[in-house]
């Protein structure tokens, strides 16, 4: 059958692709377009062209279902619609014919062989469109202003095809809106703007921002880096560029002062509340608070976020787990070391701001604390070790619940404090000759420079050839149990103590039982007096002694009475008013500092000084 006006879907194969960008003996034997043509809609149009195909065997078509440096499934198909398929024949593709494209599973789709097919080296085109209203760093969005969309979320892919080259074509839906990715520019034109990209893990891993954005562009070492940012804030483009323009030489230092790419793109939105970053080989995909750069608190929060996702292009994109060597877009990818490549990941996200001149002693001290308080009130850490932590990410970290806080345990956090310790203990054991930075630059000789994927077993083996001696007790107390943490025998050798403490003068007794707002209980600590008393997440908090209580109003309502002492507390349970009596207990540390002792020894002020001294 031939076609010469709109296909059902809407779509009009005259104007999909332009011949020119298809040719016979082009280097491409796949291309991709997307366009915007209705902005409003959030509905991007992809047209994906595949040449040379056998129409003698069925083909494959795939979608992603998760992106890496966010371990969960997303299933992305799921805003995908109108998905037609046709063959294209003729001159200049002259006449088409539809073909049966049909579903094999939640993400695989499949072209039925044509058992009569005379030429063996036909042309498929496929295209549908694809719902993008989620401003994440790694779904899409599009709207009036914008569009942006990351290659796992949007495209398909034939697997026969993965390792191929491919032409990318964007189309943005004015001429006036600029695109920003770190793909090779090829050429513009009426038809749009053509990249070149090397194979589908690149398209995965180059996220592209089409439309109105501000723009800086500067040279670090030698290399062009830009600085992108959509959405209006009280950003200062010029104080984030030099800002950026001083973690990047910190960073490359610890892994040879060397740069491993042409260009970098620094891509930013700014949104109402966003916080994040994904990272990527050449760029990195960052949200933020618009209003979130006129606070020295908040715009150091940004200048780790920068810092986190830079050191990425090293720890993880190049030097990775060997699991991830070669990304298998199907399913999950399991492995235990995530606490190494995001929590060391965390952790040198503030050494860097430190060596920047962006972030003073005192300032990583207080931050380290602050991630120690967060830790110790979840007693999830009693429960699920780092290695576990890191294999459950798929289903855990991502997806929390009621009972996370007591069952589980992030190994961004943990990871991070951990990292620090084994710096630590690598400093104090080889008397500040070798350190954390060692192992990183041990690692990237041997994996991250070849792109070759280390073990577990290879990882702990540069930390002890750091150390000079066995971890295998250390790695089975803070990596594979969830042992509590002894901070003072490693901040000891360094003149420096942990205190416990609380952030009121008057603590209030420990009930345990946490909220938000209103009076929606959110969870119950497990083993608290609360829970033992039977009070549950998602009951409704009415009264404490027989006189109304909110969320907000409890911890001071509670300084009334004394630990040990038996109050009553309200509650509607399934919509059944209950009154428990529960036994208050002693208040729970709530904030912990990091403090040099008085008089540290010499060995001490060496150690400390080789860690956290004046750069």
């Amino acid at each position: 059958m031939t076609l010469s006006i709109k296909l059902s879907n809407g779509f009009s194969p005259e104007s999909a692709l332009d011949p020119r960008h298809t040719k016979p003996g082009s280097q491409y034997r796949q291309h991709y377009l997307i366009a915007m043509p209705e902005p409003a809609s959030h509905l991007f149009e992809i047209t994906i062209r595949f040449e040379q195909v056998n129409r003698q065997v069925p083909w494959l078509l795939k979608f992603p279902v998760w992106t890496p440096g966010s371990y969960l499934v997303r299933e992305y198909a799921r805003f995908v619609q109108d998905l037609r398929a046709i063959e294209i024949k003729g001159e200049a593709g002259s006449s088409w014919r539809v073909l049966p494209c049909r579903k094999q599973d939640k993400h695989t789709w499949w072209i039925p062989a044509d058992p009569d097919a005379v030429d063996a080296e036909a042309t498929i085109q496929v295209q549908y469109r694809l719902y993008a209203n989620d401003l994440t760093v790694r779904t899409n969005h599009l709207d009036p202003s914008h569009g942006y969309f990351n290659g796992a979320a949007t495209f398909m892919y034939a697997p026969d095809r993965q390792a191929e080259p491919l032409l990318l074509t964007v189309k943005p839906p004015d001429p006036e809106w600029k695109i920003a990715t770190s793909l090779k520019l090829l050429h513009r034109d009426p038809q749009g703007t053509a990249f070149h990209v090397a194979d589908f893990d690149q398209l995965v891993d180059s996220p592209v921002e089409v439309g109105f954005h501000q723009r800086r562009d500067f040279e670090i070492m030698g290399k062009p880096h830009q600085l992108v940012v959509w959405g209006a804030g009280s950003i200062n483009l010029d104080q984030a560029v030099q800002d950026i323009e001083a973690i990047v030489p910190v960073t490359a230092g610890f892994f040879g002062q060397t740069l491993p790419y042409e260009t970098y793109l620094f891509l930013l939105h700014l949104s109402a509340d966003g916080l994040g970053g994904l990272e990527h080989r050449d760029s990195t995909s960052l949200i933020f608070s618009r209003f979130g750069f006129h606070q020295p608190d908040s715009y150091r929060r940004f200048l780790a976020l920068v810092a986190h996702e830079f050191f990425h292009t090293w720890n993880v994109k190049r030097l990775r787990p060997q699991v991830l060597e070669r990304y298998d877009y199907q399913q999950e990818s399991y492995l235990t070391c995530l606490w190494f490549c995001e929590g060391a990941t965390s952790y040198y996200e503030n050494r860097i701001l430190h060596q920047a001149g962006l972030m003073t002693a005192e300032q990583v001290l207080m931050v380290t604390a602050e991630r120690i308080t967060r830790l110790e009130k979840a007693p999830g850490q009693q429960v699920q070790a780092l290695s576990e932590s890191s294999f459950d990410t798929w289903i855990k970290l991502y997806r929390p619940h009621e009972n996370s806080n007591n069952s589980q345990i992030s190994y961004y956090l943990k990871g991070a404090l951990v990292c620090w310790l084994l710096d630590l203990h690598i400093r104090h054991v080889s008397q500040g000759s070798h350190s954390l930075d060692t192992v990183m630059q041990d690692l990237w000789q041997r994996f991250g420079s070849l792109e070759k994927g280390y073990t577990d077993q290879e990882l702990q083996a540069a930390c002890e050839r750091a150390s000079g001696g066995s971890l295998d007790d250390w790695f089975a107390h803070y990596i594979d149990s969830p042992l509590p943490i002894d901070y003072a025998s490693h901040l000891d050798p360094f003149g420096l103590v942990l205190k416990a403490g609380y952030s009121s003068p008057n603590p209030s007794p420990y009930l345990g039982l946490n909220g938000k707002d209103g009076s929606t209980i959110t969870t119950v600590d497990m083993g608290s007096p609360a829970q033992q008393a039977g009070i549950w997440a998602g009951d409704e908090l009415l009264a404490l002694n027989g006189f109304k209580v909110s969320i907000a109003t409890l911890p001071d309502r509670l300084r009334a009475y004394a630990p040990g002492q038996t109050v009553s507390v309200s509650v509607f349970q399934q919509e059944i008013l209950r009154t428990v009596s529960v036994t208050l207990a002693d208040p729970i540390p709530d904030r912990y500092s990091i403090e040099q002792v008085p008089d540290p020894t010499p060995e001490q002020q060496v150690l400390y000084q080789q860690w956290l001294g004046t750069v």
